[in-house]
Protein backbone atom coordinates (compact mmCIF):
# COMPACT_ATOMS: atom_id res chain seq x y z
CA UNK A 1 0.00 0.00 0.00
CA UNK A 2 1.38 3.42 -0.97
CA UNK A 3 2.04 5.95 1.77
CA UNK A 4 0.53 9.43 1.63
CA UNK A 5 3.94 10.86 0.64
CA UNK A 6 4.23 8.32 -2.20
CA UNK A 7 0.71 9.12 -3.37
CA UNK A 8 1.54 12.83 -3.34
CA UNK A 9 4.67 12.20 -5.40
CA UNK A 10 2.69 10.09 -7.85
CA UNK A 11 0.04 12.81 -8.14
CA UNK A 12 2.67 15.42 -8.99
CA UNK A 13 4.19 13.20 -11.69
CA UNK A 14 0.94 12.37 -13.51
CA UNK A 15 0.80 13.14 -17.22
CA UNK A 16 -1.91 13.35 -19.87
CA UNK A 17 -1.73 9.57 -20.49
CA UNK A 18 -2.80 8.75 -16.93
CA UNK A 19 -6.42 7.57 -17.03
CA UNK A 20 -7.59 9.90 -14.25
CA UNK A 21 -5.96 13.01 -15.74
CA UNK A 22 -6.96 12.04 -19.28
CA UNK A 23 -10.64 11.65 -18.38
CA UNK A 24 -10.76 14.91 -16.44
CA UNK A 25 -8.97 16.97 -19.11
CA UNK A 26 -10.90 15.45 -22.02
CA UNK A 27 -14.20 16.38 -20.40
CA UNK A 28 -13.32 19.95 -21.28
CA UNK A 29 -15.26 20.10 -24.57
CA UNK A 30 -12.86 22.64 -26.10
CA UNK A 31 -9.84 20.40 -25.52
CA UNK A 32 -11.67 17.19 -26.42
CA UNK A 33 -12.84 18.60 -29.72
CA UNK A 34 -9.35 19.72 -30.70
CA UNK A 35 -7.75 16.37 -29.80
CA UNK A 36 -10.36 14.31 -31.67
CA UNK A 37 -10.31 16.56 -34.73
CA UNK A 38 -6.52 16.49 -34.79
CA UNK A 39 -6.43 12.69 -34.74
CA UNK A 40 -9.25 12.19 -37.25
CA UNK A 41 -8.28 15.06 -39.52
CA UNK A 42 -11.93 16.14 -39.88
CA UNK A 43 -14.29 18.55 -38.15
CA UNK A 44 -16.85 17.06 -35.78
CA UNK A 45 -20.22 18.46 -34.78
CA UNK A 46 -21.63 19.41 -31.39
CA UNK A 47 -20.32 17.00 -28.73
CA UNK A 48 -22.59 15.12 -26.37
CA UNK A 49 -20.75 13.09 -23.73
CA UNK A 50 -22.05 9.59 -23.09
CA UNK A 51 -19.52 8.33 -20.51
CA UNK A 52 -21.52 9.50 -17.50
CA UNK A 53 -24.91 8.59 -18.91
CA UNK A 54 -24.84 5.01 -20.17
CA UNK A 55 -24.24 1.65 -18.53
CA UNK A 56 -21.64 0.17 -20.87
CA UNK A 57 -22.89 -3.38 -20.98
CA UNK A 58 -24.79 -5.37 -23.59
CA UNK A 59 -26.97 -7.11 -20.95
CA UNK A 60 -27.03 -7.48 -17.13
CA UNK A 61 -24.72 -10.51 -17.16
CA UNK A 62 -22.15 -9.29 -19.67
CA UNK A 63 -18.68 -8.00 -18.87
CA UNK A 64 -18.55 -4.37 -17.72
CA UNK A 65 -16.12 -1.99 -19.35
CA UNK A 66 -14.99 1.41 -18.10
CA UNK A 67 -14.63 3.93 -20.93
CA UNK A 68 -12.33 6.94 -20.65
CA UNK A 69 -14.10 9.28 -23.07
CA UNK A 70 -17.29 8.29 -24.88
CA UNK A 71 -19.09 10.90 -26.96
CA UNK A 72 -21.15 11.46 -30.04
CA UNK A 73 -21.96 14.18 -32.52
CA UNK A 74 -24.69 14.22 -35.15
CA UNK A 75 -23.11 11.50 -37.28
CA UNK A 76 -20.66 9.55 -35.12
CA UNK A 77 -20.10 7.77 -31.84
CA UNK A 78 -16.49 8.17 -30.73
CA UNK A 79 -14.66 6.34 -27.97
CA UNK A 80 -11.19 7.62 -27.01
CA UNK A 81 -9.12 5.45 -24.66
CA UNK A 82 -5.64 5.53 -23.13
CA UNK A 83 -4.05 2.09 -23.16
CA UNK A 84 -0.97 1.51 -20.99
CA UNK A 85 -0.79 -2.29 -21.00
CA UNK A 86 -2.34 -5.61 -22.09
CA UNK A 87 -0.61 -5.46 -25.47
CA UNK A 88 -1.78 -8.91 -26.58
CA UNK A 89 -5.37 -8.06 -25.69
CA UNK A 90 -5.54 -4.92 -27.82
CA UNK A 91 -7.20 -6.38 -30.97
CA UNK A 92 -10.01 -8.21 -29.15
CA UNK A 93 -10.35 -5.47 -26.54
CA UNK A 94 -10.95 -2.99 -29.38
CA UNK A 95 -13.52 -5.33 -30.93
CA UNK A 96 -15.45 -5.57 -27.66
CA UNK A 97 -15.34 -1.84 -26.95
CA UNK A 98 -16.65 -1.05 -30.40
CA UNK A 99 -19.47 -3.61 -30.20
CA UNK A 100 -20.58 -2.35 -26.76
CA UNK A 101 -20.54 1.22 -28.08
CA UNK A 102 -22.93 0.16 -30.85
CA UNK A 103 -25.31 -1.81 -28.65
CA UNK A 104 -25.43 0.73 -25.81
CA UNK A 105 -26.35 3.63 -28.12
CA UNK A 106 -28.78 1.95 -30.52
CA UNK A 107 -32.45 2.28 -29.65
CA UNK A 108 -35.01 -0.43 -30.34
CA UNK A 109 -36.43 -0.07 -33.83
CA UNK A 110 -33.41 1.73 -35.29
CA UNK A 111 -32.89 0.95 -38.96
CA UNK A 112 -29.48 -0.37 -39.91
CA UNK A 113 -29.03 2.40 -42.45
CA UNK A 114 -29.36 4.94 -39.63
CA UNK A 115 -26.50 3.57 -37.54
CA UNK A 116 -23.90 6.31 -36.98
CA UNK A 117 -20.21 5.89 -37.71
CA UNK A 118 -18.45 4.02 -34.90
CA UNK A 119 -14.93 5.32 -34.28
CA UNK A 120 -12.57 3.89 -31.69
CA UNK A 121 -9.29 5.64 -30.85
CA UNK A 122 -6.74 3.89 -28.63
CA UNK A 123 -3.86 6.12 -27.50
CA UNK A 124 -1.23 3.51 -26.66
CA UNK A 125 1.85 4.21 -24.53
CA UNK A 126 3.55 1.33 -26.38
CA UNK A 127 3.76 0.07 -29.95
CA UNK A 128 0.72 -2.23 -30.24
CA UNK A 129 1.84 -3.94 -33.47
CA UNK A 130 5.66 -3.57 -33.39
CA UNK A 131 5.99 -1.81 -36.75
CA UNK A 132 7.07 1.60 -35.41
CA UNK A 133 4.20 3.28 -37.27
CA UNK A 134 2.99 6.39 -35.43
CA UNK A 135 -0.59 5.30 -36.09
CA UNK A 136 -2.38 2.17 -37.25
CA UNK A 137 -5.75 2.60 -38.98
CA UNK A 138 -8.06 -0.38 -39.52
CA UNK A 139 -11.16 -0.75 -41.67
CA UNK A 140 -12.72 -3.92 -43.05
CA UNK A 141 -11.56 -4.84 -46.55
CA UNK A 142 -12.19 -7.83 -48.81
CA UNK A 143 -9.46 -10.48 -48.75
CA UNK A 144 -10.08 -11.26 -52.41
CA UNK A 145 -9.81 -7.64 -53.52
CA UNK A 146 -8.24 -5.17 -51.07
CA UNK A 147 -9.68 -2.29 -53.10
CA UNK A 148 -13.13 -3.33 -51.92
CA UNK A 149 -14.05 -1.88 -48.51
CA UNK A 150 -17.04 -3.01 -46.47
CA UNK A 151 -17.98 0.59 -45.65
CA UNK A 152 -19.92 -0.36 -42.52
CA UNK A 153 -18.99 2.90 -40.80
CA UNK A 154 -16.55 1.37 -38.32
CA UNK A 155 -13.03 2.68 -37.84
CA UNK A 156 -10.30 1.79 -35.35
CA UNK A 157 -7.24 3.97 -34.85
CA UNK A 158 -4.30 3.06 -32.63
CA UNK A 159 -1.78 5.80 -31.84
CA UNK A 160 1.71 4.57 -31.00
CA UNK A 161 3.12 7.26 -28.72
CA UNK A 162 6.51 5.50 -28.69
CA UNK A 163 6.98 5.90 -32.45
CA UNK A 164 10.30 7.34 -33.55
CA UNK A 165 9.34 8.07 -37.18
CA UNK A 166 6.92 10.99 -37.18
CA UNK A 167 7.77 12.67 -40.48
CA UNK A 168 4.58 11.39 -42.17
CA UNK A 169 2.45 13.34 -39.69
CA UNK A 170 1.59 17.02 -40.06
CA UNK A 171 3.26 19.55 -37.77
CA UNK A 172 0.40 19.85 -35.27
CA UNK A 173 0.10 16.11 -34.86
CA UNK A 174 3.87 15.80 -34.44
CA UNK A 175 3.66 18.40 -31.65
CA UNK A 176 0.93 16.33 -29.99
CA UNK A 177 3.14 13.22 -30.13
CA UNK A 178 6.10 15.14 -28.69
CA UNK A 179 3.90 16.22 -25.79
CA UNK A 180 2.72 12.65 -25.17
CA UNK A 181 6.29 11.36 -25.33
CA UNK A 182 8.26 13.97 -23.40
CA UNK A 183 5.84 16.62 -22.14
CA UNK A 184 7.30 19.15 -24.57
CA UNK A 185 4.90 22.02 -25.36
CA UNK A 186 5.13 23.06 -29.01
CA UNK A 187 1.59 24.09 -29.96
CA UNK A 188 -1.44 25.97 -28.70
CA UNK A 189 -3.26 22.68 -28.05
CA UNK A 190 -0.49 21.14 -25.97
CA UNK A 191 -0.15 24.40 -24.03
CA UNK A 192 -3.87 24.31 -23.27
CA UNK A 193 -3.63 20.67 -22.13
CA UNK A 194 -0.60 21.46 -19.99
CA UNK A 195 -2.34 24.42 -18.35
CA UNK A 196 -5.42 22.31 -17.66
CA UNK A 197 -3.32 19.63 -15.94
CA UNK A 198 -1.54 22.25 -13.85
CA UNK A 199 -4.89 23.64 -12.72
CA UNK A 200 -6.06 20.15 -11.79
CA UNK A 201 -2.93 19.39 -9.79
CA UNK A 202 -3.24 22.64 -7.85
CA UNK A 203 -6.79 21.74 -6.81
CA UNK A 204 -6.77 20.13 -3.36
CA UNK A 205 -10.17 18.50 -3.92
CA UNK A 206 -8.94 16.84 -7.10
CA UNK A 207 -5.82 15.62 -5.30
CA UNK A 208 -7.90 14.16 -2.48
CA UNK A 209 -10.23 12.51 -4.98
CA UNK A 210 -7.31 10.95 -6.87
CA UNK A 211 -5.55 9.63 -3.78
CA UNK A 212 -8.71 8.00 -2.47
CA UNK A 213 -9.53 6.59 -5.88
CA UNK A 214 -6.01 5.15 -6.23
CA UNK A 215 -6.32 3.30 -2.93
CA UNK A 216 -9.76 1.96 -3.90
CA UNK A 217 -8.49 0.77 -7.28
CA UNK A 218 -5.54 -0.98 -5.63
CA UNK A 219 -8.03 -2.80 -3.42
CA UNK A 220 -10.09 -3.70 -6.49
CA UNK A 221 -7.06 -5.16 -8.26
CA UNK A 222 -6.18 -7.21 -5.18
CA UNK A 223 -9.75 -8.49 -4.88
CA UNK A 224 -9.72 -9.30 -8.59
CA UNK A 225 -6.55 -11.34 -8.30
CA UNK A 226 -8.02 -13.22 -5.35
CA UNK A 227 -11.18 -14.01 -7.27
CA UNK A 228 -9.33 -14.89 -10.46
CA UNK A 229 -6.90 -17.25 -8.78
CA UNK A 230 -9.75 -18.87 -6.87
CA UNK A 231 -11.55 -19.44 -10.14
CA UNK A 232 -8.31 -20.84 -11.54
CA UNK A 233 -8.49 -19.18 -14.94
CA UNK A 234 -7.09 -16.13 -16.69
CA UNK A 235 -10.44 -14.77 -17.80
CA UNK A 236 -11.65 -15.09 -14.20
CA UNK A 237 -8.74 -12.90 -13.15
CA UNK A 238 -9.66 -10.16 -15.60
CA UNK A 239 -13.38 -10.36 -14.86
CA UNK A 240 -12.61 -10.24 -11.14
CA UNK A 241 -10.61 -7.05 -11.62
CA UNK A 242 -13.38 -5.49 -13.75
CA UNK A 243 -16.06 -6.40 -11.21
CA UNK A 244 -13.91 -5.28 -8.29
CA UNK A 245 -13.23 -1.94 -9.98
CA UNK A 246 -16.96 -1.36 -10.48
CA UNK A 247 -17.80 -2.15 -6.86
CA UNK A 248 -14.99 0.08 -5.59
CA UNK A 249 -16.26 2.85 -7.86
CA UNK A 250 -19.64 2.60 -6.14
CA UNK A 251 -17.98 2.80 -2.71
CA UNK A 252 -15.91 5.81 -3.79
CA UNK A 253 -18.97 7.56 -5.22
CA UNK A 254 -20.85 7.12 -1.93
CA UNK A 255 -17.93 8.55 0.02
CA UNK A 256 -17.57 11.64 -2.17
CA UNK A 257 -21.30 12.24 -2.13
CA UNK A 258 -20.99 12.44 1.65
CA UNK A 259 -18.26 15.08 1.14
CA UNK A 260 -20.67 17.15 -0.95
CA UNK A 261 -19.06 16.63 -4.38
CA UNK A 262 -21.44 17.00 -7.33
CA UNK A 263 -22.87 13.84 -8.97
CA UNK A 264 -21.60 15.08 -12.36
CA UNK A 265 -17.99 15.33 -11.18
CA UNK A 266 -18.18 11.97 -9.41
CA UNK A 267 -19.59 10.33 -12.54
CA UNK A 268 -16.73 11.66 -14.65
CA UNK A 269 -14.01 10.62 -12.21
CA UNK A 270 -15.40 7.18 -11.36
CA UNK A 271 -16.78 6.59 -14.88
CA UNK A 272 -20.07 5.46 -13.38
CA UNK A 273 -23.32 6.31 -15.19
CA UNK A 274 -24.73 9.61 -13.90
CA UNK A 275 -28.07 8.03 -13.04
CA UNK A 276 -26.27 5.42 -10.91
CA UNK A 277 -24.49 8.14 -8.94
CA UNK A 278 -27.73 10.08 -8.55
CA UNK A 279 -29.42 6.89 -7.35
CA UNK A 280 -26.83 6.57 -4.57
CA UNK A 281 -28.01 9.91 -3.19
Amino acid sequence: MLTEAELQKKWESLTFTDNFIFSRVMHDEHICRQVVELILGVRIGKIRYLSAQDEHKTDPDSMRIIMDVFLRDENRIINVEVQTGHKKEIPKRSRYYQSVADVSTTATGTKYRDLPENILIFICTFDPFDRDFPRYTFQYICNEDNRLKLKDGSLRIFLNTKATKLSALDQKLQAFYHYLQDGVVESDLTQTISDSITTLKNNSNERRFYMTWTVKMADARYDGYEEGFTAGREDGLQQGIEQGAYEKALETAKMFLSYGDSPEKIAICTKLPLDVVQGLM
